[in-house]
């Protein structure tokens, strides 16, 4: 009977301070690891009231929310009531992504006479299938939220850009890209990468013969190109190490100045290179192009439109 409680007691606080931990990692809340041992102590415990008839009745449905309520309390502490909601929530999803998991993983490694034939008992729900499952879940909460977290941030970090050119201009979604450093050779000014698509009508009509064609990357072509522009340094050849491919160039040109706009406040960039991408940046289309924290910090204040 000893060992029987002793294991058990040791498979509940292992359970419930992985829950807790990974709770307070997607949370972003920060708390000592006194407390969540705390916290999954005191939950290891509970379970012990299914064998004690005078206390049964704490595995009631709404006591069972009480008893959760007050170990996310022990375990974070916290005294905004928002952030104790997000840990609360946090907390129950955890639970019941590991719970999914141990009982799917359990149904997956039984054999089809034995799904057919029995019922789960707690007996046969052996410690292997709460590891597996933690393990699966674990995995599936770091890719859930690393999803929404990039989504997030991409939402957070959106640009509304104008691009003027030859008393032309286009306008397009950004994405502020901080590990784009990008910069044209000659002029050592920043690349603004966007599709062609959206600045076809920006684009000198020898160069856009070659982005039609597909010829962007021929350095024949592109030197034909050049000999039939008027301007001949009006086309910008920047050398690039990613973008879909291990090595390449992008075609590009200096346009009169960009508009960049963020929330009500508008900047003015001259000082930047147009690198033009000849196909999809985005594969959901919420930007079409990529900054560079060096554009925004050489951009200027538009006072004219910030005080309207």
């Amino acid at each position: 009977m000893y060992v029987i409680a002793e294991y058990l007691f040791l498979e509940n606080f292992l359970i419930n301070f992985t829950i807790l931990h990974i709770t307070r990692i997607i949370t972003k809340t920060k708390v000592s690891n006194k407390r969540i041992l705390i916290a999954s102590f005191l939950s290891a415990l509970y379970p012990f009231a299914l064998f004690i008839p005078s206390i049964r009745f704490l595995t009631n449905f709404f006591i069972k929310i009480i008893i959760s309520i007050i170990i996310v309390k022990i375990a974070f502490n916290s005294k905004s009531i928002k952030l104790y909601v997000k840990q609360l929530f946090g907390f129950y999803l955890v639970s019941f992504i590991f719970a999914g998991a141990s009982i799917g993983m359990y149904y997956l490694l039984q054999s089809n006479y034995n799904l057919l034939t029995k019922n789960i008992s707690i007996k046969e729900f052996s410690a292997r299938y709460l590891v597996l499952g933690i393990g699966l879940g674990g995995v599936l909460i770091k890719n859930i939220f690393d999803y929404f977290h990039e989504k997030a941030l991409k939402e957070k970090e959106l640009y509304e850009v104008t691009i003027y050119f030859d008393n032309k201009f286009s306008s397009l979604t950004a994405l502020l890209d901080t590990g784009n450093s990008l910069t044209e050779p000659l002029t050592r000014l920043p690349v603004f990468i966007v599709e062609y698509e959206i600045i076809k009508n920006l684009t000198p009509s020898a160069l856009r013969e070659l982005f039609e064609h597909n010829n962007e990357d021929n350095l024949i072509e592109i030197q034909s190109a050049v000999e039939n522009l008027p301007e001949k340094n009006i086309i910008r050849i920047i050398p690039f190490k990613s973008i879909g491919s291990k090595r390449g160039i992008l075609l590009g040109f200096r346009p009169d100045y960009v508009e960049i706009k963020k929330d009500e406040t508008y900047l003015i960039c001259s000082d930047v290179i147009i690198g033009i991408y000849n196909g999809r940046i985005s594969s959901d289309d919420h930007y079409k192009g990529l900054l560079s924290q060096e554009i925004l910090n050489r951009g200027n204040v538009d006072v004219e439109k910030n005080e309207i």
